[in-house]
């Protein structure tokens, strides 16, 4: 369709009066040239459906969050479940966001319109509990609907397959399509809350779903054998959901496993979508978690904890010798859970089966060198905790490994095998164990940089929106392409090593290994001398490109107090040669 078509098809039923009028307007100023503004966008430029679903402002148009983008959606999605299944199961999660019950309600009703069995929270659910739903109610498939953290005027749908994972290969396409032939917004069936079908076929998720969720992680083991309840008890604890969905599954399951100790701030601790106390309500920006350092201070904290709306990402701030408290940063809170469960088993075979460690290409190496000392598999996979869950699958059906732990850099992290996404719930209770048999988590991750290298990382994201951005992004990416970098020099450090995870091509001492078992991925990375790493890549939920930097300190520190001196010279070095690097990308 063109543009002028994508617009014209809002001007007319079914949709209502008001927005025909709207569309109307945007189509008079595109008629007169008008082709720019967020306006004329969300009428012109397709919310497109990915692997990971889709996000975007709320608003009217084929460009924004609405009941019609989403009823599309669910839609497509519904087609293929009932090619899937006799039987069809949904089930249906939703988070604090702007209308994030409304559209929950209208999948439930397109769903339930196709004679589907749909399963629905009553209230906000994390995402990793959505997941976990999924294979406790045996569904076909999942769907929650969540932006994360982007602002406010922000949602999104995410669909999970039957193992509580996100799209994935060969379903991802076959749902894409089905989505992708819906062109009449008239084919569309909504369904009431109030109709007789709905009513019969959507029922309530029950309490029983967490209760599950919370007598599967007691048999995880990620439980510590050398913390007494005594010190859980005596562990004291600030928590935040952010105004998202965690704050009374979390508060419960750590109270059920013995950390009485946690106090909710007060500010953020109800579900509200506007987030009105924070500018993102995301746990990687230092200024969402200033209410719980605050409330920490006073109270005198062992530590703090925040979540993402969805509850599926989490950050933490341990509290320093000087009496302060220190911000982890996602790759180092990953080392952390990753390092002590590996030192926790080793190599030892469970049930005759060997722990595989897996990764994302863009987090620390620091957790392949943790894998590697403890003689643990490592699997390397791309950005997104789908292909973490693809690996699990995997993992499933194999007679000699098994799934020990996965993570992201972007503050995600899953240490059990019985949920299929990033988990918040399970990671804050390991970090909790990990800090009460530790007592200082700070003092171990010099311990495990002591024991397996000095890293440090840093995330670059610049914003570049519309068409124009796209492009930018594009031309960034190709003209990194069309440059021969090996041998070259960004900062201190030579180029040696060239990987295009799109077009499969490998350069100088980087090895086409790297893409074994891996899809086609718009990711370039280059290699560094002495172990260090640049890797670009366009975000696959919002308008961004994000540029990683993660590198090894040159000189290893022998004692603790060596560590602080070297990481700022390192941090230095990471900061000038990102610059350099935003330059050679034509992004400065």
């Amino acid at each position: 369709m063109s543009n002028e078509s994508h617009i014209e098809s809002w001007t007319k039923s079914p949709f209502s009066p008001q927005v025909q009028q709207e569309a109307k307007a945007v189509l008079d100023r595109y008629k007169k040239g008008e082709t720019n503004g967020l306006e004329i966008e969300a009428f012109t430029v397709p919310l497109e459906f990915g692997t990971g679903g889709m996000r975007g402002r709320i608003g009217n148009g084929i460009g924004r969050m609405n009941e019609f983008t989403v009823g599309k959606a669910a839609l497509g999605f519904s087609r293929y479940l009932v090619q899937k299944s006799k039987k069809p199961i949904l089930v249906i999660a939703y988070d604090s966001r702007r209308r994030s019950r409304e559209f929950a309600e209208v999948t439930a009703g397109v769903a339930a319109s196709f004679g589907i069995k749909v399963i629905l929270f009553s209230e906000v659910a994390p995402t990793p509990l959505l997941s976990y739903a999924v294979r406790y109610y045996k569904a076909t498939g999942g769907v929650v609907l969540t932006a994360s953290h982007n602002p406010p005027e922000y949602n999104g749908f995410k669909a999970y397959l039957s193992k509580g994972e996100q799209l994935a290969p060969p379903d991802d396409k076959k749902i894409i399509s089905l989505i992708d032939k819906v062109q009449d917004w008239n084919e569309i069936p909504f369904l009431s809350s109030k109709d007789a079908k709905y009513k019969k076929l959507v029922q309530k998720a029950g309490e029983d779903c967490f209760s599950s969720y919370l007598k599967a992680l007691k048999k995880s083991g990620i439980v510590s054998s050398k913390v007494t309840p005594k010190e859980r008890s005596q562990t004291k604890l600030v928590y935040s959901p952010l105004h998202g969905t965690g704050g009374k599954y979390m508060k419960k399951l750590l109270q059920d496993f013995g950390y009485k100790n946690v106090t909710l701030v007060p500010e953020q601790k109800d579900p509200d979508g506007e987030f009105p106390t924070v500018k993102f309500p995301n746990p990687e920006e230092p200024e969402a978690l200033e209410m719980s350092r605050k409330l920490s201070e006073k109270i005198g904290a062992d530590a703090f904890i925040a979540t993402d709306p969805d509850a599926d990402r989490l950050g933490i701030g341990v509290k320093n010798p000087k009496g302060g408290y220190a911000l982890l940063n996602g790759n180092q809170i990953g080392s952390i859970l990753a390092a002590y469960l590996a030192e926790k088993v080793g190599s030892k075979p469970k049930k005759g089966k060997k722990p595989v460690l897996v990764k994302t290409v863009v987090t620390t190496d620091l957790q392949a060198e943790i894998a590697k000392k403890n003689k643990i598999a490592l699997k390397n996979v791309l950005t997104g905790f789908k292909f973490i869950a693809e690996v699990m699958g995997k993992l499933d059906k194999s007679k000699t490994q098994y799934f020990l732990f996965g993570g992201e850099e972007s503050y995600g992290y899953l240490p059990v095998d019985f949920v299929r996404d990033k988990d918040s719930l399970s990671s804050a209770l390991l970090l909790m164990e990990v800090l009460s048999e530790k007592k200082d988590l700070l003092s171990y991750m010099d311990d495990v940089y002591l024991k397996y290298g000095l890293y440090q990382e840093s995330l670059k994201s610049l914003t570049l929106e519309g068409l124009a951005g796209k492009k930018k992004i594009q031309d960034s990416l190709q003209s990194l392409r069309n440059n021969d970098l090996i041998g070259k020099s960004i900062g201190k450090r030579k180029v040696t090593g060239f990987l295009d995870f799109k077009n499969k091509i490998a350069k100088g001492s980087a090895s086409k290994s790297a893409f074994s078992g891996l899809p086609s991925s718009d990711v370039i990375q280059l290699e560094l001398e002495d172990q260090a790493k640049l890797t670009i890549r366009p975000s696959g939920t919002e308008p961004k490109i994000k540029i990683y930097s993660s590198f090894k300190s040159r000189t290893s520190p022998k004692t603790k107090t060596e560590i602080p001196k070297l990481t700022e010279s390192l941090l230095e070095e990471l900061k000038e040669t990102e610059s350099l690097f935003l330059q050679l990308a034509g992004l400065s």
